[in-house]
């Protein structure tokens, strides 16, 4: 993967206006942008790049990458300042996989210029005494701003994004912490390891139910890169304050890293690893002291191995007030499983004609004498039934029960939308998208059984549906629905234009990946459903033409109250007052979410109230969601029930500790009496020392707190 797929149309104009300012390239006035280094390259006779202080030496591969070299830090990434860049792609690849770095080149048609952003100078021309300029590929029809194209090193390539952002023509660095997307969590670099930690981010597939962050142990602590270069080792505390994004508290968060070798280092981790625990409410895995994590690539999972490199069971460290067991379960084959989903697989016998899915852990069965050697992806090609039948698959969805298709399905022809177009759902997806000008099929992941998928929707806690053409790009043994999307219907993951979530930046930048916002379901249809055998094919189960594709906002670890994840916050901004009512005896908080309300409810016999001050952003607004979502009618979610029930807001339970109880109530008298001798603190252990055996004293009736 390279990018190109961003670059090939002109781009808007949010870092400078539609027709910029503009001069020819000068190098004496040319913006140096820190970390990157600028090649400047002329076209020679030939074709042939030179440099243009020495015309008549063309350059090769190796002579680019040995000037790089001589001139550039050997962190640094290249861009390459010279027109029709991308006529040379060869040759840019090349150089990246030579020097181990991104090459950032031209678009094909394109004018490289110094341009000025008028907005800051108040001219429409570059004056005299201007700054530096910044160099921008400009459309040489259109004169419009093109997106530098990004190639990484071949052998490291992925869809994740490089270390400088690239939008409107312009390169700029990026800030904070360096944090790469991964599909359930964050994979943390350094500028020394962020080429190689991309290519295995991008290699880690889903998991179910557990966190997975990526992270360099150093010196008994995490080691925590910038986008300024800077480094530093993090503790325990430091790191939780750091993922304080990530939904944590009562969850699992599995750590990929390598031990450190030394036992004093290992003590001072292990240390952190339990402040880790502690401080964010995570049951933390990692592999035994001394040991690490390794990718299987074949799985897309995590395996742990022990000091001695042989496999060996995660480690689990949990908070000293977990709340039950855990529910995952370390496998002797060095794999984490959910516990819920290893008991109810039922290994069916090969002798009885039915499929061997595999030991109930996950973990792959024995290999035969006659499996498919993997491919380069470290996934197998489809295999036959029939030993003697070696002809080649035909497209699924043909109803002949076929394997899964070679090749994937063709992409549609793009347009772009106006500003004025309609909605697409998801707030943060902003107007004026490139869509599928045509009709095209394509294929979404289902997970659960594909027939209620089809009746009841695909289960889902986004405002959208991440489709794709190739069905391979789907994790082994998955289940598939195809779908038919009129014109308007998709936004090619690509050449998307948002500032979007972190949580799913893990899908941008792939051309054969399509965004199906929530808002244009009505231009999806079924086409059909298709289940996995267990031997990578793909078998027709329900016929599903003409149906609308919905989405069910199930219930599951990564939502609250089985709502989606974009919905409206409260409060905006500050620190507001709400109730919650909770029995009056009680183990404690309700799991996954609390209901609250902002004005105090009428008394209720055997419950107690407490008033609770709740920072900003940290509940869910119901009302104000259900007014959202009402414009979407292909979105099942459970906000119509919470709104009538007269539920005014939601609190997850990962915000519990973050909540603190001013003052307590319990009913008495057809109304509420405080409770005296009350010290406020947070949520869990206010509401675990009020709900205890012994009564509390209760203060007399008085007119501000009936």
């Amino acid at each position: 993967m390279n990018g190109l797929g961003r670059t090939v149309e002109p781009v808007g104009g949010n870092g400078l206006d539609r027709v910029p300012a503009t001069r020819r390239f000068d190098p004496r006035r040319h913006r140096r942008i820190a970390g990157l280094y600028d090649l400047w390259l002329a076209p020679g006779a030939g074709g042939r790049l030179v440099v243009p202080t020495a015309p008549g030496r063309p350059l090769d591969a190796r002579a680019v990458a040995t000037l790089v070299r001589h001139g550039a830090d050997a962190a640094q990434d290249v861009r390459i300042l010279t027109d029709d860049g991308a006529r040379h792609l060869d040759l840019f690849t090349e150089v990246a996989g030579l020097l181990g770095h991104d090459v950032l080149v031209s678009p094909d048609g394109s004018d490289i210029r110094h341009a000025i952003d008028r907005s800051a100078t108040g001219s429409a021309r570059p004056t005299a005494d201007s700054g530096p300029l910044d160099a921008v590929p400009l459309d040489r029809v259109t004169r419009q701003p093109m997106d530098w194209l990004v190639l990484q090193p071949p052998d490291l390539a992925t869809s994740l994004p490089g270390w400088f952002a690239v939008d409107d023509g312009l390169v700029r660095p990026r800030t904070g912490v360096v944090g790469l997307p991964l599909p359930d969590g964050l994979a943390l670099a350094t500028r020394a390891d962020f080429v190689t930690r991309r290519a295995t981010a991008h290699r880690l597939g889903a998991s179910t139910g557990v966190v997975t962050v990526a992270v360099t142990a150093r010196s008994g602590g995490f080691l925590v890169g910038t986008y300024s270069g800077t480094q530093d080792v993090h503790s325990g505390g430091q790191l939780a304050a750091l993922l304080g994004d990530l939904p944590l508290y009562g969850a699992d968060l599995r750590l990929w890293l390598t031990w450190p070798s030394d036992a004093d280092e290992q003590a001072r981790l292990v240390a952190e690893v339990v402040e880790l625990a502690e401080t964010t409410g995570a049951t933390v895995w990692t592999p035994p002291a001394g040991g690490r994590a390794e990718l299987i690539d074949d799985r897309r999972d995590l395996r742990a191995f022990d000091p001695t490199g042989a496999v060996a069971a995660w480690q689990a460290h949990r908070p000293r007030y977990a709340d039950g067991p855990s529910t995952l379960d370390a496998t002797p084959e060095g794999l984490l499983v959910s516990r819920r989903d290893r008991e109810r697989i039922v290994v069916a016998s090969p002798a009885a004609g039915a499929v061997d899915t595999g030991s109930a852990d996950g973990h792959p069965g024995p290999a035969r004498a006659d499996d498919p050697a993997p491919g380069p992806d470290g996934t197998s090609p489809p295999r036959s039934a029939d030993p003697a039948d070696a002809a080649p698959p035909t497209p699924v969805g043909d109803g002949t029960g076929a394997e899964q298709p070679a090749a994937p399905l063709p992409r549609p022809a793009l347009v772009t939308e106006s500003r004025r177009a309609a909605d697409y759902g998801p707030p943060w997806l902003r107007r004026g998208q490139q869509v599928n000008a045509e009709t095209f099929e394509a294929y979404v992941l289902v997970e659960g059984d594909p027939e209620r998928a089809v009746g009841d929707g695909l289960p889902g806690v986004e405002l959208f549906v991440p489709a794709f053409l190739d069905p391979r790009s789907a994790p082994a043994g998955s289940d598939l629905l195809r779908v038919r999307i009129s014109p308007g219907g998709a936004i090619p993951m690509a050449v998307l234009r948002a500032h979007v979530p972190a949580r799913f930046k893990y899908v941008l930048g792939s051309p054969d990946t399509y965004l199906l916002p929530a808002a244009r379901l009505d231009r999806v249809r079924l086409v059909g459903g298709f289940r996995c055998d267990g031997f990578s094919r793909l078998l027709p189960t329900v016929d599903a033409d003409g149906e609308p594709l919905r989405i069910r906002a199930a219930p599951t670890s990564r939502s609250v109250a089985g709502l989606p994840n974009d919905v409206r916050r409260w409060p905006g901004f500050g620190t507001r007052q709400a109730y919650a009512l909770l029995p009056a005896r009680s183990r404690g908080l309700p799991r996954g979410w609390l209901p609250l309300y902002q004005q105090r409810p009428v008394a209720r016999p055997g419950r107690l109230l407490v008033e609770v001050r709740v920072p900003a952003g940290r509940t869910v607004d119901v009302g104000a969601t259900h007014t959202m979502l009402a414009g979407l009618p292909l979105v099942r979610s459970r906000v119509d029930r919470l709104h009538r029930a007269g539920v005014d807001l939601v609190l997850a339970s990962r915000s519990y500790d973050r909540i603190v109880v001013q003052r307590a109530f319990r009913a008495q008298g057809g109304g509420w009496q405080r409770i005296a001798e009350f010290t406020p603190g947070p949520l869990p252990s206010a509401v675990a020392g009020l709900q205890s055996a012994v009564p509390p004293r209760v203060d007399p009736p008085s007119t501000g707190d009936t």
